[in-house]
């Protein structure tokens, strides 16, 4: 398989050079470019095509915001992992909604970065458990009692990534029964989008571990 294609949108100098070090030690992945501003950052998402971006929020001129919000209008199929210092629940819910399938914090380890990185270009989500539980402060102790027994479980393989298609694969069921398991659930729960619902999926199990 052909390396994974990622672009670095960080104003940040060491930071990026931190980032084209660790990218340059795996085999499987490759920087295309860095971009230090907002415009930038579209500007090379659009020519380059990268499989990934990696985007801060915090970037000049174009707020990563600002850039996902052009993307997702201009219909761009880049997948974007956040990496950001802002850890507020309305910049992880403005995020998420723009389609982000990943978000991380700027002090998170490199191997949960390479790990977001490959689970995004797979097409899954990755949400760090820290990022879910500042999503989700309200969580209740048992935050899946309203769920059946198969809706839990489901919920569970949400938060590992999994798309409906494979979670019917591996409870034996079929892809629209899945699709209409996390339908329900979404609407138990109040949750909007399978985005905040691995969010929640990954805290609630954090939730059950305390």
């Amino acid at each position: 398989m052909p390396p994974i294609k990622v672009l670095i949108a960080e104003d940040h100098a060491l930071l990026v050079d931190g980032l084209q070090l660790l990218l340059g030690t795996q085999q499987d992945m490759r920087c295309v470019g860095t971009a230090k501003n907002g415009e930038e950052a579209l500007a090379l998402t659009l020519s380059l095509q990268p499989d990934v971006l990696l985007l801060d929020l915090g970037l000049p001129q174009l707020d990563g915001l600002a850039v996902m919000e052009a993307l997702q209008r201009m219909g761009s199929s880049v997948k974007i992992v956040v990496v950001t210092a802002r850890l507020d629940p309305q910049s992880i819910r403005s995020a998420l909604g723009f389609g982000a399938a990943g978000y991380l914090p700027k002090d998170e380890n490199s191997e949960e970065l390479l790990l977001a990185i490959r689970r995004v270009a797979e097409g899954r989500r990755h949400i760090s458990a820290d990022i879910a539980q500042l999503f989700s402060p309200d969580v209740p102790a048992n935050p899946v009692s309203k769920l059946t027994h198969s809706e839990t479980a489901i919920l569970h393989l949400v938060g590992d990534g999994l798309t409906s298609k494979e979670i019917g694969q591996r409870l034996d069921i079929s892809e629209a029964t899945a699709r209409k398991h996390r339908e329900n659930i979404r609407r138990k729960l109040n949750i909007r989008n399978s985005a905040e619902m691995a969010a929640y999926a990954i805290r609630s199990q954090g939730a059950a571990g305390e």
